[in-house]
């Protein structure tokens, strides 16, 4: 592969969780690279996330494909692989499928099969297949500076002190059957509120009312901000927790990329495909006989994935990790 590149792009995932799990391939590309000016085509909210990625001096761009010498294509989409050859970028490298080999420059075979395997060493074959060194296979976020004192001044506005918070992500914006129940979330975060815990709930503005039902009956200081800070302000939030207790979600990669303790329940996915990087992170999966069915939605009548997995169970965890 041509190392002589002044003009890299890298064409990210399209979901937050997917970007994360890239971020050891971008990682590497970036440092291979490290001659090129590199831009990152994609979605707006990149620009709240790009500082947290550890790319160096990067470039957002969302409108139109930019020029550029080399696009590493992320997303297996045949939209992505038009609009880099619309684009007219000389090299186009991506996985093959989506009748889009055609558009790609180097379109490179399947070797790992994502129903089964983790997505992070997916986007990492990429470059393994172009005898690009991979740096490191782990999920390593930063935090910048000025980031710390934005999360403390809201959340001393708040009420909340920064050594007693506990992040929660009750939501899924994939659906519901990603969803452990409310009333589940509930019976936790009472008893972590019980023992002076501060609870912040996280999320979009859609899944206020779900952060309304995990907080039902808790006594103690709590803040719903579901809809209330955009994606940066998350982050920020999210970088100051002791702990961090969701779902499979876009969150639970940044917390647990953060370093941060990481209490997880996965139900419709498998964590053999999508579990988080990080030392301090404890999941748990209890899977019924359709699991996992990747469905955005459940069908089975008590959602018995997720009842499998106790609240109980899941304090204990919690306080395990708040020690």
């Amino acid at each position: 592969m041509n190392r002589n590149i002044r003009h890299l792009l890298l064409m990210p995932p399209n979901w937050l969780g997917d970007v994360i799990m890239a971020q050891p391939a971008m990682h590497s590309l970036v440092r291979y690279y490290a001659q090129a000016q590199t831009q990152l085509f994609g979605r707006g909210w990149l620009k709240d996330l790009v500082p947290y990625l550890g790319l160096g001096e990067v470039q957002v761009v969302s409108e139109q494909v930019p020029e550029a010498d080399a696009a590493f294509l992320f997303p297996n989409s045949f939209r992505s692989a038009w609009q880099a050859w619309r684009g007219g970028i000389p090299e186009r490298i991506g996985y093959r499928g989506q009748w889009r080999r055609c558009l790609l420059s180097r379109a490179l075979p399947r070797r790992l099969d994502l129903l089964h395997e983790h997505h992070r060493l997916y986007y990492l074959d990429i470059l393994r297949q172009l005898d690009i060194p991979v740096l490191a296979e782990d999920v390593r976020l930063q935090v910048p500076a000025e980031d710390l004192s934005a999360a403390q001044a809201m959340l001393a506005e708040h009420g909340m002190d920064v050594q007693r918070l506990v992040c929660v992500a009750p939501g899924a914006q994939f659906g519901g059957a990603k969803r452990y129940p409310a009333d589940a979330y509930a019976f936790v975060l009472r008893e972590l509120a019980a023992r002076g815990w501060h609870v912040l709930i996280l999320g979009t503005e859609a899944e206020s009312d779900i952060g309304a039902q995990v907080l039902a009956g808790v006594r103690g200081m709590q803040w719903n901000a579901c809809g209330q800070t955009s994606l940066r302000q998350a982050l920020q939030l999210v970088s100051q927790c002791r702990l961090m207790l969701c779902n499979d979600s876009g969150l639970m990669h940044v917390a647990a990329g953060l370093g941060r303790a990481t209490v997880c329940m996965f139900g419709a996915t498998d964590p053999a495909r999508t579990s988080p990087s990080g030392a301090r992170v404890r999941l748990f999966y209890e899977p019924a006989g359709c699991s996992p069915c990747l469905a955005r939605e459940c069908t089975v009548e008590g959602q018995p994935c997720m009842r499998n997995i106790s609240p109980a169970r899941v304090v204990d965890a919690c306080l395990e990790a708040l020690e």
